[in-house]
């Protein structure tokens, strides 16, 4: 009988964006920075999950350059080989800024919005694995809502909800095939709202594979009380077995 062996990961990297404004939570904290239990920030949950994934060789952490020295205590918190690096004016600004300075040897980036703390390493390996394959790979959920376009308080038309979904993060890409399509775009990348999107427009085609319903993005304070109240559940059920 001829036996299969289990692909092994390729040498990869995470990148943690976390130089956001905080406007919709209403924090004068970076939403990363806030703290989920008695010990862990969002960026730390985030970490403390991406360290679970075979072939890890670099956490990159893009941010304010006021929270520059909380990053790197977290990547030390969780001994993890890493950089921390400040962010630009939009997201894919400090995404590229984060690429600038993945060190050589590194085949894949996964991409990760460090205000989504309940991130679980089975979407990060699901990712990486499709990523290191394809050459880009994003997290997908079903949208349960029936979809309609409106235009001045009127339906225009109601998508076919099969063929929509949701996007997380992580994104995972090839090194070279993101840094490629980041130089074809130039400027026109800030305008991007997600990495996905780079590559899209690149002419590069992005798999998707199987997201999370608790990878959700904390933006408003609910999400945030969502967020520990979901923290504190998990905890109690451990305690009492």
């Amino acid at each position: 009988m001829k036996k299969t062996q289990r692909r092994k990961n390729p040498t990869w990297a995470a990148i943690l964006v976390a130089a956001g404004q905080s406007k919709r939570l209403k924090s004068r904290v970076p939403k990363p920075f806030l703290y989920i239990d008695h010990r862990r920030t969002m960026l730390d949950m985030c970490l403390e999950s991406f360290r679970q994934v075979p072939g890890l060789a670099y956490v990159i952490i893009v941010t304010r350059k006021e929270y520059m020295e909380q990053a790197i205590q977290a990547i030390y918190r969780w001994k993890l080989a890493g950089i921390v690096t400040k962010g630009g004016a939009e997201r894919e600004d400090s995404v590229l800024k984060g690429l600038e300075v993945v060190p050589p040897g590194v085949q894949c980036v996964l991409i990760h919005d460090a205000a989504r703390p309940l991130v679980s390493p089975g979407v990060i390996h699901r990712v990486l694995e499709s990523a290191s394959r394809s050459g880009a790979a994003i997290p997908v959920i079903p949208v349960k809502d029936t979809l309609k376009v409106i235009s001045n308080n009127h339906v225009q038309k109601t998508l076919d909800r099969t063929k929509i979904g949701a996007v997380q993060t992580p994104q995972g890409f090839k090194l070279s095939v993101l840094k490629k399509a980041f130089r074809k775009l130039g400027a026109r990348a800030s305008r991007l709202t997600d990495d996905a999107a780079v590559v899209e427009a690149a002419g590069v085609k992005v798999r998707v594979v199987e997201g999370d319903l608790l990878n959700f993005k904390v933006t408003t304070p609910d999400d945030l009380m969502h967020v520990k109240d979901l923290v504190w559940w998990e905890k109690s059920r451990e305690y009492h077995g």
